[in-house]
């Protein structure tokens, strides 16, 4: 267990977090060599400063906003800002929630333009476009060179990329409890309504993620559409 407290908002990091990070980095597969294992790290490394940033993106909007004493949790699925005590606004709570992903967002912003000022506007947008989308676009020689004499850094590059855009795009999916879900409940009424989009939402995901061979996603909002679903059966469908 780690724990430290940085401006001002405790922080737990439970064991889980590093094999759950571990698992998702692909480092622990039976086919893994010392590259992969190296890779795994600073995927691990990206991703606890990522959600980390998340976090204090919640829990220093709600302490602006609503007071209350915030502290941070990552555990195996994530990561948990809880503001005890805060005396929120509906927009409030709006601002806290989309706070998290936004954080997140502004970090890959700024790796964006520290990338266009490494290596200029072109290969900063291709390189960002082959990573996210799968474009088939070449970038300089001089880039290529560069990432070839510091691996390293191009493997913590690419995973704060792929982590700060798909993981945040991915937290602003319409199921509880992610974000998306958190904001949806602000606005949709009945509070069926809101269990009955996540869960089409999640299997949406679901049936996509079994397209793509992620199982990981498929454990994941399978076990989401499950806790919507339970959710929903304590008080009827209707």
């Amino acid at each position: 267990m780690v724990r430290f407290t940085l401006f001002g908002v405790p922080v737990e990091i439970q064991p889980w977090f590093w094999l759950t990070t571990a698992m998702l980095s692909g480092g622990l597969s039976t086919n893994s060599n010392p590259d992969s294992f190296k890779r795994m790290l600073f995927f691990i490394f990206a991703a606890a400063i990522s959600i980390l940033v998340h976090e204090f993106g919640h829990a220093l909007t709600g302490r602006r906003l609503g007071g209350g004493r915030p502290r941070i949790v990552l555990w195996a699925m994530g990561g948990l800002a809880y503001s005890e005590g805060a005396r929120l606004t509906k927009w409030g709570r709006f601002w806290m929630v989309a706070a998290g992903p936004g954080a997140g967002f502004l970090l890959l912003l700024a790796l964006y333009l520290v990338m266009m000022l490494g290596f200029g506007p072109e290969d900063a947008s291709k390189h960002l476009a082959r990573l996210l989308f799968g474009v088939d676009v070449y970038l300089s020689d001089r880039t290529v060179d560069f990432f070839q004499s510091h691996m390293p850094l191009y493997w913590l590059l690419n995973s704060f990329l792929l982590i700060n855009f798909w993981w945040g795009v991915i937290n602003l999916l319409p199921v509880l409890p992610l974000d998306g879900g958190r904001i949806t409940e602000l606005f949709v009424r009945p509070q069926k309504l809101v269990y009955k989009i996540g869960i089409a939402a999640a299997i949406a995901m679901v049936a996509w993620a079994c397209f793509q061979g992620r199982l990981f996603t498929i454990v994941l909002f399978g076990y989401l559409a499950y806790q919507n679903y339970r959710s929903i059966q304590q008080t009827g469908w209707r």
